[in-house]
């Protein structure tokens, strides 16, 4: 009897970690690649997901299970139903929480979660992307019209629409305006004020070997937390990113 429990356990255990597993890399490798899952909080999900899927639905079978047992079918039709509700509810909610974009908007570079994404808005195909695939990286441009930019305002603090990071419309190309950016960067000698911040200041500049002046350095804002991403003055690209707090009353 227990040898019979112990393999329709293992072979439900295989099966939920089979499953879980492709989950796991769409997560990681698709819509939470790193440091976004861990600034947006996923832990707690995953963690529920797992204990469902693949430690209580294994162990329920382990425990219900007994060979040619009257109600054995439904019994493990109500496990599966379990774990498949749980599955479902974990995927959807780190679904909607994923970034589509990465977008920076006047001082900052900030995630925007699917739930919050409307790619069909954007005003140039190359951003009209799946909210399925992994995040874009744009720059929200602040309109030049004067009348525009005081409706936007207008909108956003006495409508209650959405801010600029969240308006696809005014998405640009980021590449275009790197150097606007740059100068926004914050003074590495404020930012990095503390023993600890210069210790991980300097792991991130010995993995990229550079020195701090090859970088500017913005606040990336996260759900669960925020960091600081640096940005490569010569070339525009992201070289990163340090796990440090960006605002000084941190």
């Amino acid at each position: 009897m227990l040898k019979q429990k112990l393999r329709a356990s293992f072979i439900h255990f295989l099966v939920s970690s089979f499953i879980i597993t492709n989950f796991l890399f769409v997560i990681f490798f698709i819509w939470y690649p790193s440091p976004y899952d861990e600034i947006n909080g996923i832990k707690h999900l995953l963690v529920v997901l797992i204990g469902v899927d693949i430690v209580l639905g294994p162990l329920l079978t382990f425990i219900l299970y007994k060979k040619n047992k009257p109600s054995l079918k439904f019994d493990l039709s109500v496990i599966i139903t379990i774990q498949l509700i749980a599955l479902i509810y974990g995927m959807h909610a780190i679904y909607q929480g994923h970034p589509v974009y990465v977008v920076y908007a006047v001082d900052r570079f900030e995630l925007i979660p699917a739930k919050d994404a409307h790619p069909e808005r954007a005003k140039y195909d190359e951003f009209k992307v799946s909210t399925f695939w992994r995040p874009k990286l744009v720059y929200a441009k602040l309109p030049t019209d004067r009348v525009e930019r005081n409706k936007l305002l207008f909108e956003t603090v006495f409508e209650g629409k959405e801010d600029l990071e969240r308006r696809p419309e005014y998405y640009e190309p980021i590449r275009k305006y790197t150097e606007n950016i740059i100068k926004r960067g914050i003074d590495p000698a404020v930012l990095f004020s503390n023993e600890d911040k210069k210790n991980k200041l300097k792991q991130f500049l010995q993995k990229t070997n550079k020195t701090e002046k090859d970088f500017a350095f913005l606040p990336l804002v996260g759900k669960e937390k925020d960091i600081v991403i640096a940005v490569n003055r010569k070339t525009g690209e992201i070289a990163g990113t340090i796990d440090v707090y960006p605002w000084l009353q941190g």
